[in-house]
């Protein structure tokens, strides 16, 4: 829980200030020690009774686009980002209304997500962003087990969607 609660945002510039009605999280969760791969999320818990609701991973297509940069904070996500304007407002049509939401930069290279290795040693493709993944929300799981037993789903769109056989 200690980790936990250092990836917790305690204030958000920009953003309303009665947006913490509900707890919200983002750092980084190492996927892969020797290649220096690390993933980059943001979690929001359910505006109400954040227990009793299940979570939804969300993933952006593309490939290549970030799921923070566009699902969160153009689409689905709490906040959206105001045109014009360096603020945030709060979206009335959240799905953190229903659900918690875990927004994943994936693969590394996308988004807030990062390799520490030359793309030419590691290239990136359909396999390496299932291991990835597959990697980091065991992680997450150890890092929020509260949500470990709850209703899971994953959502997303465009290349977000294809299925991936080994």
């Amino acid at each position: 829980m200690a980790a936990q609660e250092l990836d917790r945002v305690a204030s958000l510039p920009g953003a309303p200030s009665y947006s913490y009605a509900f707890k919200h999280y983002s750092g980084y969760v190492t996927t892969d020690e020797r290649l220096g791969k690390a993933l980059f999320y943001w979690f929001f818990e359910a505006m109400e009774k954040p227990d009793e609701k299940p979570l939804v991973l969300w993933l952006n297509g593309g490939p290549g686009c970030s799921s923070v940069g566009f699902g969160q904070a153009q689409e689905l996500g709490p906040f959206l980002v105001k045109k014009d304007v360096p603020e945030l407002e709060l979206n009335p049509y959240a799905w953190n209304q229903a659900a918690n939401l875990l927004f994943l930069d994936s693969p590394a290279g996308v988004g807030f997500s990062y390799t520490n290795t030359s793309f030419e040693i590691d290239p990136p493709g359909d396999n390496s962003t299932a291991h990835g993944s597959y990697a980091f929300l065991v992680r997450w799981f150890q890092r929020f087990p509260q949500h470990k037993m709850k209703e899971f789903y994953i959502a997303g769109e465009s290349y977000a969607g294809l299925p991936t056989y080994p």
